[in-house]
């Protein structure tokens, strides 16, 4: 399972690998470039389709990063498709997000997380 070294505006660290975008780490642990991170305006609004897609591969707990000044946030229709759909669901600043990654890693949940890097 993935671990996340460390985190700095603009930049993660997830074994020992630096990404200098917006991440999505997947419950086997693995680790995908966030789409919407290329295009900076949509970059900010996570959408239904994004929590969807990780929603389906089950994990326990998704984690959500909203970036160092939380100004990333779920979509109206995100909202809704996860209390349609039961996730649960943690929404965080990024930097307590990556804490709460790790602690829940180290209980041994499965877990799935998408994190902001930026604002």
């Amino acid at each position: 399972m993935a671990k996340i070294d460390s985190f700095d505006f603009g930049s993660i660290v997830v074994d020992g690998k630096r990404y200098v975008y917006d991440v999505l780490i997947l419950p086997d642990g693995t680790v995908r470039e966030r789409v919407a991170s290329r295009a900076r305006l949509r970059s900010h609004t996570i959408t239904s389709h994004e929590i969807e897609g990780i929603g389906k591969l089950q994990p326990d707990i998704i984690v959500v990063g909203t970036g160092t000044s939380e100004l990333a946030s779920l979509s109206d229709n995100a909202y809704v498709y996860v209390k349609r759909s039961n996730l649960n669901l943690v929404l965080l600043p990024s930097p307590q997000a990556v804490e709460k990654f790790n602690q829940l890693i180290d209980e041994g949940k499965r877990v799935a997380a998408l994190i902001h890097i930026t604002c």
